[in-house]
């Protein structure tokens, strides 16, 4: 009989491993208090991607989606060379040189489970949505699919382990919730992870397996999460099927009132109306939380070349991303390499809380984002 790898896997992880290991119980994550005392991601992730100087008053913020920028909240920070926006809004600009007001995109952090889709030109190059090559360019990029092939007879979020695509594209809070959770139970030593000679500070995508599959794999072989948010139908955070993570900051009540909001982007109700692609809407950016999201895949490459500096050290894997072996590999000069998605037309091209323009035309004319 013939047993495939993650057959393997599931065999033998999907309960969680009781033994006690020892290195990530010796160098501890710094914990946020007010957050349940998860990991404080807000920092993890600013000491690897560290930022430019926040406005003294904080980050710009609108008085509502969509609206005008709030008094004393409308100066924007300036680009420092080799730091990271501290006020993030839009990936308009992931993939692209950070003076730019970007991060690098979850193929820049050779993040396993994108499936990213090629760079022809056509709607949605470098998401997870693969249209095709000769799309037209009114496409809704959203209704192309994704390399994650689901589930038979199980509801919620679920993926199909296949042999052509192993877990498929699963969202990064997933593994990253996984990854934590091994961290924290001390049940192996982590500082094992790191045997890729050619990416010597990721977590090999073997290792990556595993842990998915032990913390979300299911009886029928097949992966099921949910949200990264917190709800009464919901993991509770110290259950280890939970994904939350509270740099998603999806979901404001107030902000979303229109049944406007898709994930963590808050489109305007004209937007949500036209069925654009929510990802090309900002993240928050009205209230205290502003400008604060990150995305999941930077905590999950924050996160590993965490480990990997106290584990392998800072001469091969140093805390900083842009030193690092994966950040060094970046070519910000050659359009050729860039793994930007190409943007649709704004409202207002040289605005970074601009809304997608309605009526939609892509591509954008390339006179601001």
């Amino acid at each position: 009989m013939k047993f495939s790898t993650f057959t393997i896997i599931i065999a033998t992880a999907y309960h969680p491993s009781s033994v006690v290991g020892s290195s990530q119980c010796v160098v501890p994550l710094p914990l946020n208090a007010d957050d349940f005392n998860q990991p404080d991601w807000a920092t993890i992730i600013e000491g690897v991607f560290p930022t430019w100087a926040v406005p003294e008053g904080g980050c710009p913020r609108l008085d509502k989606v969509g609206g005008s920028l709030v008094a004393n909240y409308t100066d924007f920070p300036v680009a420092e060379e080799g730091k990271f926006n501290p006020c993030y809004y839009t990936k308009a600009f992931a993939g692209l040189d950070p003076k730019y007001g970007g991060y690098p995109t979850p193929i820049d952090t050779h993040y396993h489970y994108e499936f990213a889709a090629p760079f022809f030109g056509q709607p949605g190059d470098g998401s997870t949505h693969h249209c095709p090559m000769n799309a037209d360019p009114s496409t809704k990029i959203q209704s192309c699919p994704k390399i994650a092939p689901k589930c038979d007879g199980e509801g919620g979020a679920c993926n199909k382990i296949t042999d052509d695509y192993g877990i498929g594209h699963v969202p990064p809070f997933v593994p990253l919730a996984a990854v934590k959770n091994a961290y924290f139970g001390c049940g192996e030593d982590v500082c094992k992870w790191f045997s890729d000679k050619v990416n010597p500070c990721n977590i090999p995508k073997d290792v990556v397996d595993r842990l998915v599959v032990e913390y979300f794999g299911t009886e029928a072989g097949n992966i099921q999460f949910t949200g990264p948010v917190l709800g009464n139908d919901l993991p509770v955070v110290d259950n280890p099927k939970s994904t939350y993570y509270k740099l998603e900051y999806g979901g404001d009540a107030e902000a979303c009132a229109d049944n406007n909001c898709r994930g963590p982007h808050y489109c305007s109700k004209e937007a949500a109306t036209e069925d654009i692609w929510g990802d090309f809407c900002p993240y928050i950016h009205t209230g205290e939380n502003a400008g604060l999201y990150r995305h999941p895949h930077l905590a999950l490459a924050a996160l590993e070349l965490w480990i990997a500096n106290k584990c392998i050290g800072p001469a091969i894997c140093p805390m900083t991303w842009l030193d690092s072996p994966n950040g060094k590999k970046n070519d910000y000069g050659d359009k050729m390499k860039s793994t930007s998605i190409t943007w649709a037309e704004m409202d207002d091209n040289n605005d970074p809380i601009a809304q997608p323009a309605v009526p939609y035309k892509w591509p954008n004319a390339g006179d601001g984002i």
